[in-house]
């Protein structure tokens, strides 16, 4: 029998006070309706401030569903406060930008809790749940699509890293206010070298990183790499039009010390 073997990753990551009534469950048909609910309230809320009904959610959710597409759901008194959309396919619109072996990668392409949850490690339980699965596949990458740092031009008198720093500030406040946002227009060329300068100062600066997903990877212990062609990361325009332009991280499994370990008959190593 194989087993997946990685210190404790066989043992629940949930916090005491959500380990008796949390549970994880494979997304059913049946389910489509409280995913929904949580999907439109993670999305609808802060960072993402997208436009999304019950009846739109549940479109997705259900397509996903029809796709065989693998959602874990978390839930509460049967009620989903967290999913993590995962599949084995990357998206044919994403696979230009992810220049591995696309066979070894496991691609995560939602994930959320909703706000009244966060800060219980549910997220991390979810994502536990698919690390176990992404090593019985095979699998020695786990990749996403996520936000990248919306576009800006710094001031004369900056660095890159304060005009970074300066804009992260007054958007939070923008967005409390309910003030409009005004993103300004740069060439291809000037995105490219945006991009560029924003991932390598992730490097030094992760608490920089917009991105809750990378945050959240972070936080378990992965070094987050970046998809990269030549001398550049790669980033993808966003389909909406909404100027949400997003970059690819990849998860390395083994440079952070997960492995398969093969089990006898017996239990023998």
């Amino acid at each position: 029998m194989r087993k997946v073997n990685f210190k404790n990753l066989y043992s629940s990551w949930l916090k005491d006070q959500v380990k008796n009534n949390c549970q994880i469950k494979l997304g059913q048909k049946t389910m489509t309706g409280t995913i929904a609910e949580c999907y439109q309230e993670v999305f609808s809320g802060e960072p993402f401030y997208e436009n999304w009904t019950k009846e739109s959610a549940e479109a997705v959710i259900e397509d996903y569903l029809k796709t065989g597409t693998t959602i874990r759901v978390a839930e509460i008194d049967e009620k989903a406060v967290g999913f993590l959309v995962a599949t084995d396919v990357i998206p044919e619109d994403q696979k230009p930008y992810i220049p591995y072996n696309q066979e070894e990668i496991r691609f995560i392409e939602e994930i959320g809790v909703s706000s009244k949850s966060r800060g219980n490690n549910i997220a991390s339980e979810l994502v536990r749940g698919d690390i176990i699965s992404s090593l019985e596949r095979d699998k020695n990458y786990i990749g996403y699509r996520t936000n990248a740092m919306r576009w800006l031009i710094k001031r004369p008198e900056e660095s890159f890293e304060t005009a970074i720093e300066r804009t992260q500030k007054e958007d939070a406040t923008k967005r409390i206010e309910g003030e409009p946002i005004i993103i300004p227009t740069l060439s291809e060329e000037e995105k490219q070298e945006f991009i560029n300068q924003y991932i390598e100062l992730l490097e030094k600066r992760p608490d920089l990183d917009v991105s809750d997903s990378s945050k959240l990877f972070r936080g378990i212990g992965f070094n987050v790499e970046f998809c990269k062609i030549g001398n550049n990361y790669t980033w993808q325009k966003d389909p909406t039009g909404e100027n949400n332009d997003r970059i690819f991280p990849v998860l390395n499994l083994k440079k952070a010390g997960y492995s398969k370990t093969y089990y006898n008959k017996k239990g023998q190593r």
